[in-house]
């Protein structure tokens, strides 16, 4: 018996993928997976919602609606930057990557925003859950998954993630951490501060946006790899 479970055991490390499987490609995965097991926890309550999700909805609802017209322009800025300003840098981005060559992070950058965009607008036909009533502003896509939290985790991830490896500064390496993260759950608060989506719908819009994301950067490195 001992054998055989050494053999096994053998026969799986040699095996090319997990012999090839580094520090930060493991953790990748690893936060691809995580992030995955909470999209589908949301999905399924919202599936078949019970009191907890419904009152965690209203609360955060409650808690972070904008009362007053300074609160309600602050959040409007915030959402454009989340949105409309991501597609802006999206677009510079690309062209710089042309002037310089850098074709693989072309490829990455391009695939990642637009594979991000039509995943998103799947999962909001496959869902099609209805915004909510009260909302501050006027829009007409369906809810959840929420379309500005996913992309600006997708978009500024990936541009903190070009920066990162351009730079061996630690505190500009932090710096960039602390900034994207801080601006995208701005992002996710502002869809909340406008009564745009429920807090189910964001936090299931920041799980895809980390499952998609980590999938593109773990693919386009192994593609590096092979190169």
């Amino acid at each position: 018996m001992s054998n055989l479970f050494n053999d096994a055991k053998s026969r799986i490390l040699n095996l090319p993928f997990i012999r090839s499987l580094t520090l930060p490609l493991a953790l990748g995965l690893l936060a691809s997976i995580i992030c995955l097991v909470i999209f589908a926890a949301i999905a399924e309550d919202l599936h078949e919602p019970g009191e907890e999700i419904i009152f965690i909805d209203i609360a955060f609802a409650q808690a972070f609606r904008a009362d007053s017209p300074q609160a309600l322009t602050f959040y409007r800025a915030l959402s454009f930057i989340g949105y409309q300003g991501l597609w802006i840098i999206g677009v510079l981005v690309a062209l710089y990557f042309v002037i310089k060559k850098h074709w693989l992070h072309l490829g990455l950058w391009v695939v990642t925003l637009l594979g991000g965009l039509l995943l998103n607008n799947v999962l909001k036909l496959l869902f099609a859950r209805p915004r909510p009533e009260t909302r501050l502003i006027d829009v007409i896509a369906y809810s959840f998954p929420s379309g500005h939290a996913m992309m600006s985790l997708i978009g500024f991830g990936l541009l903190t993630y070009f920066l990162w490896r351009a730079t061996n500064n630690a505190i500009l390496r932090i710096f960039l951490v602390f900034g994207s993260t801080l601006l995208v759950m701005l992002v996710g608060i502002s869809r909340l501060a406008l009564n745009v989506h429920y807090v189910s719908d964001v936090l299931a819009g920041f799980a895809a946006g980390g499952v998609w994301l980590l999938s593109c950067i773990i693919v386009a490195n192994r593609i590096a790899r092979v190169e």
